[in-house]
């Protein structure tokens, strides 16, 4: 493969836009908004995008879509993070990022960037250093190379598989690996590895150090210029000095029989996600994750409920003039994401590595927006959640087995706390140079906190500003 990368032709200028920070993700939301009202064979179940084609819109980032071969692009970000809720103090939180991007050839794209980060520094589940009252990191570090059917992501970066919050690999998390795709006509076939966190004995109740590792492969078809279906499976790994099994980085081998047949216990994950637009305009898509489904019913242990998590939506654009419509359904069984040995949850670093909540809970949601051309949107956000007292984290149980016969458990379990979120906001650009993200809203929860008949009403608020300068340098 190395050898075909360095020989191939090239297609094009390679430019990738980078997922994380908040000015970026507005990009992507118009990009979604793209792949509604278009019937071409763009895969845009693969974040992050490459934005060399003319009708991607960019923004204020459109020096980072043509850089010349012999200069870099510097920029800094700063943006302060405002939240206010009824029950709790007002606090204002403080990030700042820079970094660099260069093209050395059409085939290549280097970006880094470093963020300092208040609230971060104030989270209760972060574990790294802090310095006079920040975080900081490197939060992206990567190459991209690309050629006419080939892209290859090597260093630190976000990505995701389906969907920007897709519940199997979602755009909030940036892991240290590679990734590449290779697309061969109606076909795309993708895989991803990275190293997680691992379990540390001083803070982890572990008797020594256990390595920890993230592999993933999914193969899409377009099926018609209306319809694409993909299918994939993932799998976290690790244990006290292990390193990286040679079956996981083969793309074209079954994860969970080779799993089965070395005698691991791993954490795999199978699924599929598709994407069907009945006419331009309207996006229908879906996505189900399996971690756990029993198939058999031999013994009391066969009686472990399914552990699945799915999401259904659709998205409707210019429902009227600049104005769109987004539905979704999301739910995660209790368990899912959840293993016997916490060295195979499905995250990192306190986060999922999809883009769950959490598990034992489903959520819908209704958005409309209104659009200002590509620049700036208005929003209204009906919300409603259902969550039950299970956690990712919490210690692995059987209650399966503390009994005969069939066993059967509600969902969500315990004390369901119910909330009705209705929300507006503002979000966008301003002359270019800044941006802007308000929301304010309502939550009407009852069982608050799991307390049974427990009722309050929390409003809200939060306000994100932020300014970004983008410079040039030459080096030759």
């Amino acid at each position: 493969m190395l050898l075909f990368l360095v020989f191939a032709t090239g297609a094009g200028a390679a430019t990738l836009l980078p997922l994380g920070s908040p000015e970026y993700e507005f990009i992507y939301e118009n990009l979604q908004r793209l792949d509604a009202r278009s019937f071409d064979r763009c895969d845009f179940q693969i974040g992050p995008y490459q934005f060399d084609r003319d009708d991607f819109y960019v923004g204020p980032f459109e020096s980072l879509r043509d850089i010349p071969a012999g200069s870099l692009r510097i920029f800094g970000f700063a943006g302060e993070d405002f939240r206010t809720a009824k029950e709790s103090s007002a606090s204002g939180f403080e990030s700042l990022r820079a970094g660099l991007a260069a093209q050395p050839n059409d085939r290549l794209f280097v970006y880094g960037n470093f963020i300092l980060d208040e609230a971060r520094a104030k989270d209760d589940t972060y574990t790294g250093k802090k310095w006079r009252g920040f975080a900081g990191g490197v939060e992206n570090a990567f190459v991209y190379y690309r050629t006419q059917r080939w892209q290859l992501i090597v260093g630190r970066f976000a990505s995701f598989w389906g969907m920007p919050n897709s519940m199997v690999l979602s755009s909030r998390v940036s892991l240290d690996g590679f990734a590449y795709s290779f697309h061969w006509g109606r076909l795309t076939l993708s895989y991803r590895l990275a190293r997680l966190d691992g379990l540390n004995p001083d803070k982890d109740s572990t008797d020594q150090f256990e390595n920890r590792y993230f592999a993933g492969h999914r193969l899409d078809l377009h099926l018609s210029r209306r319809l694409r279906v993909g299918c994939f499976e993932t799998v976290v790994f690790g244990g006290p000095g292990r390193q990286v099994d040679f079956y996981y980085l083969n793309p074209l081998i079954f994860f969970h029989g080779s799993q089965l047949n070395e005698g691991t216990n791993d954490n795999s994950f199978i699924g599929f996600d598709f994407a069907f637009k009945p006419r331009l305009g309207l996006k229908l898509y879906g996505q189900l994750v399996i971690d756990d489904f029993q198939i058999d019913s031999r013994d009391q242990n066969d009686q472990e409920p399914d552990e699945i998590a799915y999401i259904l939506g659709g998205h409707w654009v210019d429902l009227t003039p600049s104005v769109d419509l987004k539905v979704e359904y999301s739910r995660v069984t209790n368990r899912t994401f959840n293993q016997i040995y916490p060295r195979n949850r499905y995250s990192y670093r306190g986060e999922l590595l999809g883009g769950a909540l959490g598990n034992d809970y489903d959520q819908w949601q209704a958005r409309v927006n209104r659009w200002f051309g590509n620049e700036l949107k208005a929003s209204v956000l009906f919300e409603r959640r259902r969550q039950g007292e299970g956690a990712v984290t919490d210690e692995w149980s059987m209650p399966w087995m503390e009994v005969d016969g069939d066993y059967h458990e509600a969902f969500p379990t315990g004390v369901v706390e119910t909330s009705n979120r209705v929300a507006v906001g503002f979000t966008g650009f301003i002359k270019n140079n800044f941006f802007v993200d308000i929301e304010t809203g309502i939550d009407w929860l009852s069982n608050y906190r799991h307390v049974d008949g427990e009722r309050t009403s929390l409003p809200y608020a939060r306000i994100r500003l932020s300014t970004f300068m983008f410079s040039t340098i030459g080096v030759e």
